[in-house]
């Protein structure tokens, strides 16, 4: 069994996108945004992790911000913290 040559491939029915890279870039980022939403947690625990200084402080102000906006709209029901927390009986250190 043999592949054929990548070269001479027949194109696929339909129209190609136009920008590749900027469909891939939007989906990315639109996935990272989400995940800061709906996990905000992540999101602080990963800014305390870096050198205090400046940045840090500023990363973990944009950081608690996102958090309270998630506890807001209600957007990090399905990662609460604190439930689990309860249930198991477990501290957050």
């Amino acid at each position: 069994m043999s592949l054929p040559d990548p070269d001479h491939v027949p194109e696929t029915p339909g129209r190609p996108q136009a920008r590749p890279l900027k469909t891939t870039s939007l989906v990315i980022y639109a996935t990272l945004i989400l995940l800061a939403i709906t996990i905000p947690r992540a999101l602080v625990n990963w800014s305390k992790n870096f050198e205090p200084n400046a940045t840090q402080e500023a990363a973990l102000r944009v950081a608690e911000a996102i958090q309270s906006l998630s506890r807001r709209i209600g957007a990090d029901w399905p990662f609460a913290r604190e439930v689990f927390l309860e249930e198991t009986g477990k501290r957050d250190d």
